[in-house]
């Protein structure tokens, strides 16, 4: 009755926990329909034992795998969690050094001259000395062999203490990115890596064509898109971004502050500018393969699911003020100085790379800035320009994909200086190549803290206006540059304007000088990251090291093939890599030989156009190779090109040293032998000799040669002094 009672009575609700434990079915059951043959029913079976290897048609192993496919997310999961929290006692106790000044104060002990002499002259003195100077001798000898201050562990520890094989020496390929629709017969123009995000590189594609086959195929050229792709590690096949550009790109950077900001050169003489910041997400969770890692098996055969975004320009300078050709280098300076107008360097109160530089083949540098320029009569407005102006900018950003970041400078964008490359002798212009500005305004390493630190992104910042206030100029600025030339020449001029003495009136510098240093265009100047002062120009058919300030240190001899592209080592100071023509990449190391490379590995079957080196890690150090088959190889660096020795840094800056005294030398020494060649050159007559004054010179002349030859003898002991020299009179 009890049991009858408590089951009629009021329900507690604990029969709905257990309905729901109860597993059922939510989907319906698979039939399988199993037939066999009327005449089979009934038959004897045989079996018998056969080799596994032998029974192919009968035995299939599934063996368990990993499935990286899988993609089955846990909608739900109910789980119990008890935690006790542990209770323990810990202590500490250091001993504060409080810092304080101090100071000691004391006298000089002095004593008489008469007991001073006595000291010197005493016995004692004199045994101590005897007694001490050998000991003292061995010591000096010691530190004269070795170094007793060496810590022999702690190199070994950085000899041995290295990921990598060292008795591998060559280039592996990590990796190789190669789109079918955008690089297809297409060559790769530059390769630049992301400052901030690793495994983040951006190659530009340009079409294979000179410029007779660019003028007849003209029409095709403008249907066929100009791009950068924005690869990734995680997807050799999918760009992760595609960014459009007007015209083909030659050459491309992103900015050091604000990677999201990115500034290329077009071959019709426009620089651009693209704002990637609604994309930075997509780009860091590339590991993740992004967007990709939320979808199903079945979305990734999807043809729109596969298409990559397209990043349309937000910004392109105006035609008529840009280059009249093709944009070939680009650089953007750095946070800390800006350029004024007629070349004044001056403070950057933004702490942001505001500004560019550009050098093309109409042999202009100009000078770009990105921020908007402050209009007359605006100072009440907060230097962001007219009110309708902000308005049509917002309603412009609301209802197109395109940010309004670089709305005000859109087909308006203007240099801010032109420095021309003119020549020495004659009129006309060099045309420019590449550049290379002073180490003392490159960036390192690009200042990311101010995005942590609280300050906004560039792209905030670019909208504040250019102050009209009179710029006061940076002292200790070295504002000269070198540039290269496509007809060999090596340029060395100041963007800072100088006054005429004729007019009075500031014109552009000229150049310091021009030297034509290679048979063929000048494709790289780069900077040794480890020495401000020595760079490298690589065209034609060698390459060669400079000194700033002096005359070429260094020069290869004549290859059989041209130089296309170059790049110095990020982790050793003596090492580099030369790309050639015939697909191979040359790797000098100074430490091992100066006359040859020290390896040649083959890389393509054409021509290499771009290499550029990425530190990942002190363990790893990669570089992106470009070839004009559009393909884009990663390449792992070794142990033995990657690890710097411990005396490294030292041993090569001695080597220059000793390069430049040796350049030095043999100048001093041909200024001497002209002079002596102009002190000793006979002295040709104005007017016409006699017959007495001609028999005098020649007496005089063979009176001086019985006198040299005397001397001769009497230093190789065959005559004496006092012989007499018979001079005819």
């Amino acid at each position: 009755q009890w049991y009858q009672r408590r089951v009629r009575g009021q329900e507690q609700g604990s029969e709905q926990d257990l309905e729901d434990e109860i597993l059922t079915t939510s989907r319906s059951l698979i039939t399988f329909m199993i037939q066999r043959k009327r005449k089979l029913f009934g038959t004897p079976t045989q079996f018998e034992d056969r080799h596994v290897d032998a029974a192919k048609d009968a035995y299939i192993e599934c063996t368990s795998f990993e499935d990286n496919t899988f993609d089955l997310h846990r909608k739900e999961h109910h789980f119990a969690v008890q935690n006790v929290m542990d209770t323990c006692e810990k202590a500490c106790q250091t001993e504060w050094k409080k810092p304080r000044t101090a100071l000691s104060q004391y006298v000089p002990r002095t004593l008489p001259p008469a007991q001073l002499e006595k000291i010197n002259q005493s016995e004692e003195l004199s045994t101590f000395v005897k007694s001490v100077c050998p000991r003292f001798k061995l010591a000096l000898q010691q530190n004269e062999i070795m170094d007793v201050f060496a810590d022999d562990y702690n190199d070994l520890i950085e000899v041995d203490g290295v990921f990598g094989n060292k008795a591998d020496n060559n280039l592996k390929e990590y990796q190789s990115f190669t789109d079918l629709e955008f690089s297809k017969n297409k060559s790769i123009a530059q390769i630049d890596w992301h400052p901030s995000i690793k495994g983040i590189v951006a190659v530009a594609y340009t079409e294979k064509l000179k410029y007779d086959d660019r003028v007849d195929l003209s029409s095709r050229i403008l249907m066929s898109p100009s791009l950068i792709l924005i690869w990734g590690f995680s997807d050799p096949i999918h760009p992760q971004l595609v960014l459009e550009a007007p015209e083909d790109i030659y050459t491309f950077k992103f900015n050091p502050t604000d990677p999201n900001i990115v500034a290329a050169g077009c071959i019709n003489g426009q620089v651009v500018m693209w704002d990637i910041s609604q994309y930075e997400a997509r780009l860091r969770n590339h590991k993740n393969t992004g967007a990709r890692a939320n979808k199903t098996r079945s979305d990734l055969f999807d043809v729109e699911y596969q298409r990559s975004p397209v990043v349309h320009y937000a910004a392109v300078s105006s035609i008529e003020s840009s280059h009249k050709m093709a944009v070939m280098d680009l650089l953007w300076l750095p946070d800390t100085v800006e350029v004024a107008r007629m070349g004044v360097p001056v403070e950057n109160k933004t702490q942001a790379s505001c500004q560019l530089v550009t050098v093309g083949i109409d042999g202009n540098v100009m000078f770009w800035d990105i921020r908007m320029q402050k209009p007359a009569g605006a100072a009440g407005l907060g230097g962001l320009g007219a009110p309708a102006k902000k308005e049509k900018e917002t309603s412009k950003e609301k209802f197109s994909s395109i940010p309004a970041t670089f709305a005000h400078l859109d087909l308006q964008w203007k240099p801010m200086n032109v420095v021309p490359l003119s020549k020495l002798t004659g009129p006309g212009l060099h045309p420019g190549v590449t550049i290379s500005i002073s180490q003392q305004l490159q960036i390192v390493k690009s200042k990311m803290q101010n995005l942590v630190s609280g300050n906004p992104p560039l792209i905030h910042r670019t909208n504040s206006s250019v102050s009209r206030q009179r710029p006061v100029e940076m002292e200790g600025v070295n504002t000269k540059f070198f540039a290269g030339t496509e007809d060999g020449y090596l340029i060395y001029t100041d963007w800072k304007a100088e006054k005429d003495p004729e007019s009075g009136k500031l014109v552009s510098s000229k150049p310091v000088y021009a030297i034509p240093c290679h048979a063929g265009p000048v494709h790289c100047l780069l900077r040794n990251p480890f020495y401000n002062h020595i760079f490298m120009s690589v065209g034609g058919w060698s390459w060669s090291i400079w000194k700033e300030g002096e005359s070429e240190i260094l020069q290869t001899s004549r290859s059989n093939f041209k130089f296309t592209a170059a790049c110095w080592s990020t982790t050793r100071p003596g090492v580099f890599y030369i790309g050639r023509e015939d697909g191979n990449i040359d790797v000098w190391d100074l430490m091992d030989r100066s006359h040859e490379p020290s390896m040649s590995q083959n890389i393509s079957s054409s021509a290499v156009t771009s290499i550029v080196p990425y530190r990942v890690s002190s363990k790893q150090v990669l570089l992106g190779v470009g070839d004009n088959f559009g393909t884009l190889h990663i390449l792992e660096v070794p142990w033995s090109l990657r690890q710097a020795s411990p005396n490294e840094l030292t041993a090569m800056s001695s080597y220059f040293e000793r390069e430049c005294s040796r350049i030095d030398y043999y100048k001093d020494r041909d200024a001497n032998r002209e002079e002596k060649i102009v002190d000793s050159s006979p002295q040709i007559p104005t007017a016409l000799e006699t017959d007495e004054e001609e028999e005098e010179r020649l007496k005089k002349s063979f009176n001086n040669y019985l006198t040299m030859e005397k001397e001769f003898l009497v230093k190789l002991g065959l005559r004496k002094e006092d012989d007499p020299v018979k001079l005819i009179h």
